[in-house]
Order: C-alpha cells, then sequence, then structure tokens
C-alpha cells in the first residue's frame, strides 16, 4: 500500500497529466486524494514542491530498477540490454501519466530543478548502457561500439513515440486486421514495442543470435 504521501503524489500525477501543471491547484488534488489542504502543505509545502518530488521519487525508482538490472550476475549483457528495455517499456505502460509529465515538462518546464532531474537521469541511463555494452563488447559478444547518447536516444524515443500513438495505432490495427483482439490490445501492442526496440539495439551493438 502506497504511503499518504505517496498517495497525494499518485494523485497529482494524474491531475497534472490530464489538466497540467499550471491548470491543477493544491485544492484539486486534495479534493481528489480526500486529504485537507494542510496536509499537502506539510508535506511538500508548495504544488511546485509537490512537483519536483513527483519527479525525484519516479526516477529514483526507475534508475534502482536499470542498477539492479547491471548488478545481476545472472545474466549475460544481452539479457541486460533485453531487461533494461522490457523494465523501461513496462514502467511506460504502467506509469503513462508520469511519462506524458515528463514530455511536457521536457518542452515547457521552467523550473531548473526539473530539469536537471531529467538531465541526470538521462545521463545516467546513458551510461548504464555504455557498462552494459563496453563489457558486452570485452566478451566478444557484441561486435559494434555505437553512440551511446544515441542509442538512448532511438530506446526512448521509440517506446515514448510508441505510448503517444497508441490510440492512432489501434484505429490502424481495427481497420486492417479482422481479428483484432481490443481486450489484449494494449499489453500485445507494448510487447511488439519492446520486441522493437530489442531487435534495433541487437542491430545497433552487432549481435546475433547463436
Amino acid at each position: 500500500m502506497p504511503t499518504k504521501e505517496e498517495h497525494i503524489m499518485m494523485v497529482a500525477e494524474k491531475l497534472f497529466a490530464a489538466n497540467g501543471y499550471n491548470g491543477t491547484s493544491v485544492r484539486d488534488i486534495a479534493a481528489k486524494a480526500k486529504v485537507n489542504v494542510s496536509m499537502i502543505s506539510y508535506y511538500f509545502g508548495s504544488k511546485e514542491n509537490l512537483m519536483e518530488t513527483l519527479f525525484r521519487w519516479r526516477m529514483e525508482e526507475g534508475l534502482n530498477f536499470a542498477k539492479h538490472i547491471v548488478e545481476n550476475n545472472d545474466l549475460n549483457e544481452i539479457e541486460k540490454l533485453d531487461a533494461f528495455v522490457d523494465n523501461f517499456v513496462n514502467r511506460v505502460q504502467k506509469f503513462k501519466d508520469f511519462y506524458l509529465l515528463i514530455h511536457t515538462q521536457q518542452v515547457i518546464s521552467q523550473n531548473k530543478n526539473i530539469q536537471n532531474f531529467l538531465k541526470d537521469s538521462k545521463i545516467n541511463y546513458i551510461e548504464i548502457n555504455q557498462r552494459i555494452v563496453e563489457i558486452g563488447l570485452e566478451k566478444g559478444i557484441f561486435t559494434k561500439r555505437p553512440s551511446y547518447h544515441l542509442l538512448q536516444c532511438t530506446i526512448s524515443g521509440t517506446i515514448f513515440n510508441a505510448m503517444h500513438g497508441i490510440k492512432m495505432y489501434k484505429d490502424y490495427l481495427k481497420k486492417n486486421n479482422s481479428d483484432f483482439d481490443e481486450k489484449q490490445y494494449e499489453n500485445q501492442y507494448f510487447l511488439e514495442a519492446a520486441n522493437h526496440v530489442k531487435a534495433i539495439v541487437r542491430a545497433l551493438i552487432g549481435y546475433q543470435e547463436k
């Protein structure tokens, strides 16, 4: 069960994604979370601090998952990259509201703390993938050294584009597939997105299935 503080952040996350940061008031968050406004002030002090805490919480959570994958000695390097992609896709599917927030904050945010959170998070992900690929190259598992920042752009950009286009692609698939299963659509869609990204990563690092 989430703590009271986490519950408030989760409610704020949905409202910020639906109505925008400026279109959401502390009173809106308190009403939706069924708490007093004073409780939000107690935990966060202000709406801006609430947004910053939300970003720090979600991004640290994601990075901890990624670091755990790197340190898992039961996985080889291609399995670590696959796990990294799977985890990324699963988090985007599970926390769509937050990743929509990331997109808008990258474009319009004037909050320097959030901009720094985003920058540091991106650099950490680049370094994690670089570490995995470099070890794979040393072991002869991979044969190509990619541009690491563009590798991360390819992974995150493809997944984010898939997230933003999910409704449009659903209409396309319904129109062109007589066996389209609407109930299973989202899970199948994100599974295909993960496999697509893995195939691209394999080509960029020169990995051949044995």
